[in-house]
């Protein structure tokens, strides 16, 4: 609303004063809406954090929900010949290997001096001139690469090879001032990989690039032959045609490094300090979830007769929250169908009764693991249906973080709320712009009344001095 800077001037009254003091009454009648509309924001951000610190404590929860978390293996070896990893599927034993041969690709180069990269190889005008390559394997594959008269340098052979994909690599050797070669080695190790080659109507790139793998001969020479991984594992010989064996012994990938002076021990075992760790950030990230419920529910005590404090969380008092609460820690409590290894603390993990946090007591919790490990899984896991304190929780926390679950039903209300306060908001504003202009227009109709009347005081008081001096 523009100021009325003229505002009683007719009458001498500071009608600009009044009006600002109405405008401001005015206003005020928003006050408990905008507050409502600030309270319904802040409990929507704080439902987006507590659905935040709930995911992550269920994608804990829910990794303790398999039987396969308390399966997960770990190997120990020292061997420089090769590495392993192991999943929960690999069974727990002691493997000798010993490494006779590494799987390599077959490599072939170029002969005769070339001397520049960037030199015509082939047959000017040369009509219709074709490079077959032909790749072994499973399965076999041929590609034919049509070469132009300016494609049979070095390096545009290498670019047109490289480009058709045909399962080998081409690359130049600068072997030494004034002489280059060209390599090509096969995509994959193996000795079934082997790679042949021909030049199809160009008799003079021919005789540079031909190769028969199947007799062995060609212009081309053999640098690294196509050959298979060997080892020994336990005495027993396996060979593969690739430096990662991914099935000897099942669940266990081994990548061989380098050949072996002498068999090197394996040692497959049960990951109980990896299972401890992880169990251990599953407390933690409890603990981290009773923070976010404390900070969401805080109340700061005031004086009675004052209002509500605005430090006070922005869910507190919230029936869904206390519902989360409640019956994650009923499940936490409730005893699970072991013999011996019936709740928490018999497991190391204790509850504090002021905080409600966790602690855990990791060498109760390794004893478990290494004297009843079923009854540690079966405690977390159990059917991993419905029997289990992880995969309860799992079930329960879903119920409130999957899409239309319980908290998003939560917020579409917060919302609908926030909806119909804009559209009151909007109304309001209407009504009170109304009201101010009303107020002016009377204003400014009581400025001029005013103004008026004091002329015709004025001039009545000047017409009865005149009339006393007669």
């Amino acid at each position: 609303m523009a100021s009325i800077t003229s505002l009683g001037i007719g009458s001498g009254l500071d009608l600009n004063s009044l009006l600002d003091k109405l405008t401001k009454a005015e206003q005020g009648r928003l006050t408990p809406y905008v507050n409502q509309q600030s309270s319904y924001k802040a409990q929507l951000t704080a439902f987006g954090t507590l659905k935040s610190a709930l995911s992550k404590f269920d994608d804990l929860s829910a990794a303790l929900a398999k039987n396969d978390f308390f399966s997960a293996t770990t190997i120990n070896s020292d061997s420089k010949a090769f590495s392993a990893s192991s999943s929960a599927s690999a069974q727990p034993g002691n493997y000798t290997i010993l490494v006779e041969q590494l799987a390599q690709a077959q490599t072939l180069m170029t002969q005769g001096n070339i001397s520049s990269q960037s030199e015509q190889l082939g047959t000017a005008g040369a009509s219709g001139r074709t490079l077959t390559l032909t790749t072994e394997g499973n399965p076999p594959k041929t590609t034919e690469i049509p070469l132009s008269d300016d494609q049979t340098s070095l390096l545009e052979l290498r670019d047109a090879i490289n480009g058709a994909k045909a399962g080998v690599t081409a690359s130049i050797i600068h072997v030494k001032d004034d002489e280059y070669q060209l390599s090509i080695s096969s995509s994959q190790t193996g000795e079934d990989n082997t790679i042949s080659l021909s030049v199809k109507n160009d008799d003079k790139l021919n005789s540079l690039l031909n190769y028969d793998s199947a007799s062995g001969s060609g212009a081309m020479k053999e640098t690294a032959a196509a050959q298979n991984a060997k080892i020994q594992m336990n005495g027993l010989d396996i060979e593969r045609s690739s430096n990662t064996i991914t099935d000897a012994p099942q669940g266990v990938t081994i990548t061989l490094k380098a050949k072996s002076k002498e068999p090197e021990t394996m040692t497959i075992g049960v990951d109980t300090a990896g299972i401890v760790d992880k169990i251990k950030s599953w407390v933690d990230s409890y603990n981290s979830l009773q923070d976010t419920f404390s900070s969401l529910t805080k109340y700061t005590p005031v004086k009675s007769g004052e209002a509500q404090s605005t430090k006070n969380g922005a869910l507190l008092g919230d029936s869904t929250l206390r519902g989360i609460q409640s019956t994650i820690e009923s499940t936490l409590n409730a005893a699970q169908g072991n013999p011996d290894l019936k709740g928490l603390e018999s497991l190391g993990i204790s509850t504090d009764l002021k905080t409600g946090k966790l602690s855990l007591d990791t060498e109760k919790l390794t004893k478990a693991l290494t004297d009843k490990p079923e009854q540690v899984r079966n405690f977390f896991a159990g059917d991993t249906k419905e029997t289990g304190m992880a995969t309860q929780l799992h079930t329960q926390i879903q119920d409130y973080i999957k899409k239309d679950g319980v908290i998003d039903t939560s917020t579409e209300s917060i919302n609908l709320n926030l909806t119909r306060l804009d559209s009151q908001i909007t109304s309001l504003n209407s009504s009170i712009a109304s009201t101010i202009a009303r107020y002016q227009k009377q204003f400014v109709q009581l400025d001029t009344m005013m103004s008026k009347l004091n002329n015709t005081s004025a001039y009545l008081s000047q017409q009865f001095t005149a009339m006393s001096k007669q």
